[in-house]
């Protein structure tokens, strides 16, 4: 409030689209004391702990009966539907493995066959380190599948060179070679679009559903008062089981406990240096890890979710397996090269 007594909201403003409609739609702020993936977890917690004390907490507050617990849970579910809808994290798990297999296979084994023919060819318009095959390997290494797109635009217009083209027919790379390169360029493209907007399609249902979350949180945070003020009069080393800031350090402590680990081997034999990458089909950071002379390998401090796990190492035949990371959990994951 302002000295002359004039209230100030501040409103956030969503446009939802709807074919050729859109209308404006208030929301309200996001008011949980946690980050937005810890909110199913906590509540899973706290109403877990209640309906173990049910009998004490509701003896003293009757509020917290049977009844309150069943509709908990319900609330809960529909949280984590929003958190994670399993439509829209199907379709965008669909998107990102044919991304990886096409940045990180397809592309980087026909950027291989295409230099191959560059470093052929005479009569070339410019030296072949400036076709920009390097740069397209950059953003490969980098993630970044825009940047990989827009990089292989630029080395396909270079080659569709007239004088270019005919300098590498005479090699052997064809008209067919070249359309399905740019095919692929388009595939980049389309797919990074449709995995953006699924992307903001799963946040969207977080933004518009932010009433939903504070009621949640205002729910388990009356558990969680009602409960710490039960146990502190009849089971004080239960106090802890509703403290808000004791069960969000527990929760990242998990995180930071949550890994996988295991050996790689080659007919039998322990391989030193193979690397391990884990590319995450949500979304998130790339992790990457090297087995030791004993094979053993350990990647630490994982985000819980579904990966793509891709093992190499020169001289075998790439591994790629699919895994999924619990929060608090060790994933033992061994891994045999050929």
């Amino acid at each position: 409030m302002l000295n002359n007594g004039v209230n100030i909201w501040l409103i956030r403003i969503f446009i939802i689209f709807d074919e050729t409609k859109f209308y404006f739609m208030a929301i309200p702020d996001l008011n949980i004391q946690c980050r937005i993936g810890e909110l199913p977890v906590l509540g899973s917690f706290l109403i877990t702990t209640l309906q173990a004390n049910s009998t004490a907490i509701s003896g003293v507050y009757p509020a917290f009966d049977a009844a309150f617990i069943t509709q908990a849970n319900t609330d809960l579910a529909a949280i984590e539907a929003l958190i994670n809808p399993s439509q829209l994290t199907g379709e965008l798990k669909v998107i990102t493995r044919r991304l990886y297999t096409n940045m990180d296979v397809v592309l980087r084994d026909r950027l291989t066959i295409l230099e191959g023919y560059l470093n052929q060819a005479t009569g070339l318009t410019m030296a072949v380190k400036d076709f920009g095959v390097s740069n397209v390997r950059k953003r490969i290494a980098m993630n970044d599948v825009e940047g990989a797109s827009s990089a292989l635009n630029t080395l396909l217009q270079n080659v569709a060179v007239v004088a270019n083209m005919t300098a590498l027919t005479a090699k052997g790379y064809t008209a067919a070679q070249h359309t399905a390169n740019v095919t692929l360029r388009n595939d980049l493209k389309n797919d990074n679009v449709a995995q953006n907007t699924k992307m903001n399609d799963r946040n969207n249902l977080v933004t518009v559903n932010v009433a939903k979350f504070n009621l949640f949180w205002t729910k388990i945070k009356s558990i969680a008062d009602a409960g710490k003020r039960v146990m502190k009069i009849t089971t004080p080393n239960k106090v802890d089981d509703f403290t808000m800031a004791v069960l969000k350090r527990r929760i990242r402590q998990e995180r930071n406990n949550t890994r996988m680990n295991g050996v790689v081997t080659a007919g039998g034999v322990k391989v030193k240096d193979a690397k391990i990458e884990m590319k995450p089909l949500l979304g998130g950071r790339r992790r990457t890890g090297k087995s030791k002379a004993s094979g053993a390998y350990e990647i630490l401090s994982m985000e819980p979710g579904d990966y793509l796990v891709s093992v190499t190492k020169s001289g075998f035949l790439e591994l790629s397996d699919e895994v999924t990371i619990v929060t608090g959990e060790a994933l033992v994951k061994d891994f045999s090269l050929v």
